[in-house]
């Protein structure tokens, strides 16, 4: 990505994560930034997938409007804390991880570049479902980094029964 195009980020996430992560990048020859830059985007398609399902899309926009309209009353009507109470038990459908905070072994902060509108994505995204920018990068990263271990997983399981199959054919075929 063009340095110019991109904002710089900036996120919080576990020091063993992190550790893993740096492992991971150094196993597969790649920087720390443009490992994550395409663990962020992986992860972000991992969580929007869920948005291709009419219903979820449906739950989500009411619950998005719900806050909207219970922001939008002004403070003295009588109102306001039912409208506010309704729009919380519903915000429940869209909420997402408060904030972004250090955990007890620790953390590392990841800095990257990813692209203005994207960016711009997240952050309404974020508060839609009252959650921090950090928290988002976050989640999506971490849903990206699980994705590419579940697809490791799968690859190496695929190899040893091709293996194995391939060994026990070369068992039971004569010798001559």
């Amino acid at each position: 990505m063009n340095r110019r195009r991109g904002r710089r980020v900036t996120f919080r996430i576990r020091k063993a994560l992190f550790e893993l992560f740096r492992e991971l990048a150094n196993s597969i020859d790649s920087s720390l930034a443009s490992l994550c830059q395409v663990l962020i985007f992986v992860g972000s398609i991992f969580e929007y997938v869920g948005f291709e399902d009419v219903e979820h899309l449906r739950r989500f926009a009411s619950a998005a409007s719900g806050i909207k309209r219970a922001d939008e009353v002004r403070e003295g009507n009588a109102m306001k804390s039912t409208l506010v109470s309704l729009s919380r038990t519903n915000s429940l459908l869209v909420a997402g991880p408060g904030r972004n905070r250090p955990h007890i072994e620790g953390s590392e902060l990841m800095k990257v570049r990813l692209p203005s509108t994207f960016l711009h994505r997240i952050d309404l995204y974020a508060k839609l479902t009252h959650s921090s920018r950090s928290s988002i990068l976050t989640r999506f990263f971490q849903n990206g980094l699980l994705l590419y271990m579940r697809s490791q997983r799968a690859l190496m399981r695929t190899v040893a029964e091709s293996m194995k199959t391939k060994v026990q054919d070369a068992s039971q075929q004569p010798a001559t």
